[in-house]
């Protein structure tokens, strides 16, 4: 009776402790996990600096001004620094008005390289 009890314990446990280890790893501010892209998110690579009007601009390898905004990710911490983040992009670019995309930041990390000013 006891070694029944015990294999039913083992067989309804093991399977809640594993699905509950098995989930999606959320996106992380700073060092750690790997990044990972959710639902309409991209992943940009750029120089992050501010522009006259105090906003904050990613200017990534192209020269594409993307203007960024988070209140979950503390922007300043970063700025002069080439970094790479993740963001759900508001508006689509426009080349001939020279708009830059707006990025709700979700996520940002360091980045190799240098940022030229």
């Amino acid at each position: 009776m006891k070694e029944r009890f015990l294999l039913l314990t083992v067989l309804l446990v093991t399977p809640a402790l594993v699905s509950s280890q098995t989930g999606a790893p959320k996106a992380t501010q700073g060092h750690g996990p790997p990044m990972h892209l959710g639902h309409n998110q991209s992943a940009l690579t750029g120089c992050l600096l501010k522009n006259p009007h105090g906003e904050y601009v990613l200017v990534d390898e192209k020269g594409i001004h993307n203007l960024l905004y988070s209140s979950t990710v503390p922007l300043d911490t970063y700025l002069g620094q080439s970094v790479t983040l993740i963001g759900e992009r508001s508006a689509t670019p426009s080349t001939d008005t020279g708009t830059a995309r707006l990025i709700k930041v979700v996520d940002l990390r360091p980045a190799s390289g240098k940022c030229s000013k």
